[in-house]
This record gives structure tokens, C-alpha cells and sequence, in this order.
């Protein structure tokens, strides 16, 4: 088998190989390479720094797909998706993979490789340790529609520069497809908006509003955030979350308050490289 990176393979090549490594996953994965384009496109992908292993025939078999752009100050190669065909396990191909990129990694000056995986997981995080990942954080997903309050407020979308500086300053909270760089990185697909009661601001939020799919949602008090989500119910009811810190307690708690469902966990893993 040969290691090479995946510049120069057609999308429709990784993403065949995608759905294939995931047909028995937790979640269901999508087959559609524009929904994989544009997600790719968020994560900050650098095919260049993103490999494949492929059998003798040329066809690819694994594959470790890298976003690369700083997280907190630190040059940074975020694992956006990881998958091995079912015919090829057991062959150590992630160790093999992780073996090739790091001594390149490291040449182009990154520190540290993170990547998020499913709480139930359990043979990929043993994997993620033994290759060097050490458990960073908790992160709750939630789904579902919000139930109303029947407290009314008022939403008024604005550009992203509006709250640009606020949601900067929140990106310590966020995964790497929600900070503020991901949002950049998707171009127009997400659309900002603030809340008010009254006169009186209650916060931000950011969502793709054709998928539900809630990027950012802040308060500057947590008193607000009852009135924030009136406010993200207005515009989008049933949403999609993705990796809230567990040790934002109070959010967790008043989503589950507003009845949305919890539907998986993940942990985010790091690995700082010397």
C-alpha cells in the first residue's frame, strides 16, 4: 500500500471512500460531494496535508482529511474526518497515516493535532491514545425543536462584522467548525442575527437558516439566554447543535429545558507536537 495526499484525487474518490468507511457508524453519513465541498471548505481543508492510503490497484482505502489554521493562537491540524475500509482493519492504517503526516506537520510549522470522536467510540479513541491523543474536553450535541416560552422578542439580522469582536472573543468555548474562522471559511451560508426585548440586547446568534444548523449563540448575561432562544426558535424552531462544552452547564441545561434532544456526546482529543 502507498501513503500519498489526496491533491490530486476527485472529490467524488474521497467521499465513495468516505461513506464507505462510515456504512456502520453512529450516525448516518451523507453521500452528496457538494455537502462534503462545502463542509470542507469551513473545516479549512488543505488537501495537500491530508493523506490517503491506497491498495495496489490505486484505489483508496484510508484516509486522515486535515483542516489546518490556528486554534487559540496555535498552529493547528484539525482531523476533519478519519475512515479505513471495512476489508482493510486491523492493519494499524490510522498509525500508518499519522506516521507520514506528523514529520510533515511538523516541517510546515504546526504545534498541535486535535480531532473530535463519538463517546461510544471506544475502539477509535484507544487507537487516538496509542498513536499519542490525550482527551481535551466533553462535547453534548443536541437536536430537535425548541418549545416556545411565549415570551416575545425581537430579531434583527446584521452582518457577521457587527459581531465579529463578540463571537471572536467566545471562540474558546466553540470546536473548530464553529469558531469564528469556520464561519468566515463558509462564505454566505450562515446568517447572523440579534436579539433584543425591548430596547434591552440580549444577545447574538449564527445559523445556517436552511438546515438548522445553530453555529454560535451568546449571551452577555446567562439570564438572557431564555430570551435568546425565543429568539433562535423565531427564525429556525427545530435546530441542530453541534459540540457544547460540557462545562457550560447552564446551556446545557436550558436546552434540554426547551426540550431538545441530546442525541450523542463526543470528546475532543489533542496532540501537542514538540
Amino acid at each position: 500500500m502507498e501513503i500519498r495526499n489526496l491533491k490530486n484525487v476527485p472529490l467524488s474518490e474521497v467521499v465513495n471512500c468516505i461513506t464507505e468507511s462510515f456504512a456502520d457508524y453512529f450516525v448516518p453519513m451523507p453521500d452528496d460531494p457538494a455537502y462534503w465541498e462545502q463542509r470542507f471548505r469551513a473545516a479549512r481543508v488543505d488537501f495537500e496535508l491530508s493523506f490517503g492510503i491506497f491498495d495496489e490497484t490505486g484505489r483508496l482505502k484510508g484516509f486522515i482529511i486535515n483542516g489546518i489554521d490556528e486554534l487559540n493562537g496555535i498552529k493547528t491540524a484539525f482531523n476533519s474526518g478519519t475512515g479505513v475500509t471495512s476489508d482493510v482493519r486491523g492493519l494499524k492504517l490510522v498509525d500508518k497515516l499519522y506516521g507520514h503526516a506528523i514529520p510533515l506537520f511538523r516541517e510546515k510549522g504546526i504545534r498541535q493535532c486535535m480531532l473530535e470522536v463519538i463517546l461510544q467510540n471506544e475502539r477509535a479513541i484507544h487507537v487516538y491514545k496509542r498513536i499519542g491523543f490525550n482527551l481535551s474536553r466533553k462535547l453534548h450535541c443536541f437536536k430537535g425543536t425548541l418549545t416556545p416560552s411565549g415570551h416575545e422578542v425581537r430579531v434583527e439580522e446584521c452582518p457577521f462584522g457587527k459581531i465579529e469582536k463578540l463571537a471572536h472573543a467566545a471562540d474558546s468555548f466553540y470546536s473548530w467548525d464553529n469558531t469564528t474562522a469556520a464561519v468566515k471559511a463558509a462564505g454566505g451560508h450562515y446568517r447572523c442575527y440579534e436579539v433584543y426585548d425591548g430596547d434591552r440586547y440580549k444577545g447574538y446568534f449564527i445559523i445556517n437558516p436552511a438546515t438548522g444548523h445553530l453555529v454560535q449563540f451568546e449571551t452577555s448575561h446567562e439570564d438572557d439566554l431564555m430570551a435568546l432562544l425565543d429568539g433562535i426558535a423565531e427564525k429556525a424552531p427545530t435546530v441542530r447543535i453541534n459540540n457544547v462544552d460540557s462545562s457550560r452547564q447552564e446551556v446545557v441545561a436550558a436546552l434540554l429545558n426547551r426540550g431538545l434532544d441530546n442525541f450523542i456526546d463526543q470528546y475532543e482529543m489533542q496532540m501537542r507536537l514538540s
